[in-house]
């Protein structure tokens, strides 16, 4: 039996090995339809050890028929597959048909089941539902939309899945939701929904949303404005003979701006119904030589600072500061080193003058009029990876794509009419600073600049000190990653307690960041303060202090920081770095990026 196991291996190694080179090339040959076919057999004979059949499905999926996804589907739904070979089976089937338009034979009405089924599963169960049009499950997937009691994401994928079904019981779903007694977030999702559905009615809604309330969060009807051909312009045209609320109508320029659009049409009348100007004025070239004076005479880096990190301007968004932020545009950490500061200026004003070839963008315009506009990640004959402004990769088939050009800079133009003189000055003095010897530049200790703040602290954290460490490994380290939201740190390492109180819970805050560690040793935490502080590394809880040494094996850790604000002043912050005590052996690494 076990010279028969390890030929097996052999065999399936080798097969792998075979058709991985074959997917990498792209060829569809007869070979690879012959090395699909094997694949199968393997699968089918039932010997395949189930840490080896992910890989399996996933190659099957990526290049077999109909008839092939067909039989891994049938798996799925009679629960032949469990745990996570299930989820890399959905998630194979779902990029086959994002790339190449292909799904499984035979009857998909079983998706039902998957969407009742847990975590990741009925997620990703919703999204295929949406992308193979099972019109079986719009009944299930209409009362996840309309549940009071349903999680956000599952909320958004349901939504996104009756809109791309389609039919008559969709509309009244999102019509549904954007009526007066649903909470105004939800109302905005109704009316985004619509906008593909019936832009008519979707702009109708939109509007008398935003003309009753200011409470709730436009950015999800406005998003799907400008991801739509011809929208912005209809939307203008309605606007003109409405009227909308100031406050609601920067809310939509700030994200026009912030994910780089500026369609003028739209751009002059949300501009006139903020009570902003819709123009932006060049300056001359003497107003121009005045501003650089200024920023260098005048400006004040450490305003600078806080007007970077403002939610309104978006630039942690697309841009990271010590390896911590968005993954849109360069890193800005040496930027004051290596660019004049006329430079600076001319990149915050005009964006797209001159725009480096790695962040150009494209603009691709699919067959159903959805208008998708980022930087091109990776392209082959099947599809074209784009990422937006948001950092979100989009998949398009490229059988789905009508036209395509350039699209200039992802850099927000008209982001000054957010800005006085003087904060311009301030914005400029902090970029040019960057990267220079002093307290911007680039940083040499492992300071931890991007912490996941928890937007629900769960009940075991506070009610109990010293929680049981199977359930704090569960509701906290093992929670789902919408569970966080990313925090940064200012260059120095000082992350403001000022910019956690709106995510604490019971005055509380809970904050985590992670260690890569590559050889194993002892790992020293420094903190700025252990006041009112719980400290744990992974499940380990440690002492209330500002140092603590441990040993570390290899792999990635978390270190979690439970802390009490109500003692603390706005103006303090929480400010933490590893170090390596002496002697030690250990290698590691501060995990940073979004």
């Amino acid at each position: 039996m076990r010279i028969r196991s390890r030929i097996f291996s052999a065999l399936s190694i080798t097969v792998i090995a075979m058709l991985l080179s074959l997917s990498c090339s792209g060829e569809l040959s007869a070979q690879s339809q012959s090395s699909v076919s094997h694949m199968m057999r393997l699968l089918k004979s039932g010997r395949i050890p189930a840490s080896r059949q992910g890989t399996i499905i996933e190659l099957i999926c990526r290049k077999g028929n109909p008839e092939e996804l067909g039989f891994i589907w049938e798996q799925i739904v009679n629960d032949k597959f469990q745990g996570e070979v299930k989820e890399k089976s959905l998630l194979a089937l779902k990029e086959a048909f994002q790339n190449r338009k292909i799904k499984p034979s035979g009857s998909l009405a079983d998706i039902s089941k998957l969407i009742d089924a847990k975590p990741p599963v009925n997620q990703i169960a919703i999204e295929l539902a949406g992308l193979w049009k099972v019109s079986g499950a719009a009944d299930k997937l209409q009362q996840l939309a309309l549940s009071a009691k349903t999680d956000e994401k599952l909320r958004t994928a349901s939504i996104d899945a009756l809109v791309s079904i389609g039919g008559p019981e969709s509309i009244k779903a999102m019509q549904k939701l954007t009526e007066e007694n649903s909470p105004a977030d939800i109302r905005y999702l109704g009316a985004a929904a619509l906008v593909t559905l019936d832009l008519k009615q979707a702009i109708t809604a939109g509007i008398k949303i935003m003309a009753s309330s200011k409470a709730g969060d436009p950015t999800p009807f406005i998003e799907a404005i400008l991801d739509t051909q011809g929208a912005p312009d209809q939307l203008a045209a309605a606007l003109s003979t409405q009227k909308v609320p100031e406050d609601v109508a920067k809310k939509q320029l700030r994200y026009m701006y912030s994910v780089g659009r500026s369609d003028k049409a739209l751009s002059d009348a949300l501009s006139k119904a903020a009570g902003m100007s819709g123009e932006d004025k060049k300056l001359t070239e003497e107003e121009f030589k005045q501003l650089l004076a200024d920023v260098i005479a005048h400006g004040n880096a450490e305003r600078g600072e806080q007007i970077f990190r403002r939610a309104d301007l978006s630039c942690m968004k697309c841009h990271s500061v010590s390896k911590a932020g968005g993954e849109v545009g360069p890193d800005l950490s040496p930027i004051g080193a290596s660019s004049p500061v006329d430079y600076l200026v001319r990149s915050i004003l005009y964006p797209n003058q001159a725009v480096k070839e790695a962040y150009q963008t494209y603009v691709i315009v699919t067959i159903e009029g959805k208008i998708i506009r980022g930087i091109i990640v990776d392209r082959n004959e099947e599809r074209v990876i784009l990422k937006d402004a948001n950092g979100k990769e989009i998949v398009i088939p490229v059988d789905d794509i009508d036209d395509e050009a350039e699209g200039g800079s992802l850099m927000p133009q008209g982001l000054t009419k957010f800005l006085t003189r003087d904060e311009l000055i301030d914005l400029v003095k902090y970029l040019s600073v960057l990267g220079k010897p002093g307290p911007y530049a680039i940083r040499s200790k492992p300071t931890i600049q991007r912490w996941l703040a928890m937007r629900e602290i769960p009940n075991l954290l506070l009610t109990n000190e010293n929680p049981d460490e199977e359930l704090f490994e569960e509701q906290v380290l093992r929670a789902s990653t919408t569970a966080f939201v990313p925090q940064y740190a200012m260059v120095a390492g000082l992350l403001p307690f000022e910019e956690l109180k709106s995510l604490s819970t019971d005055s509380k805050v809970l904050l985590q960041a992670e260690l890569d560690v590559t050889e194993a040793g002892t790992v020293g935490i420094r903190i700025n303060s252990a006041q009112d502080t719980s400290i744990w590394i992974d499940s380990q809880r440690l002492k209330s202090q500002t140092e603590n040494e441990l040993q570390l094996s290899k792999g990635v850790h978390k270190l979690t920081l439970l802390i009490d604000l109500a003692n603390r002043s706005d103006q303090e912050g929480v400010q933490a770095e590893f170090f390596k005590p002496a002697g030690s052996k250990a290698s590691f690494t501060v995990v940073g990026g979004k």
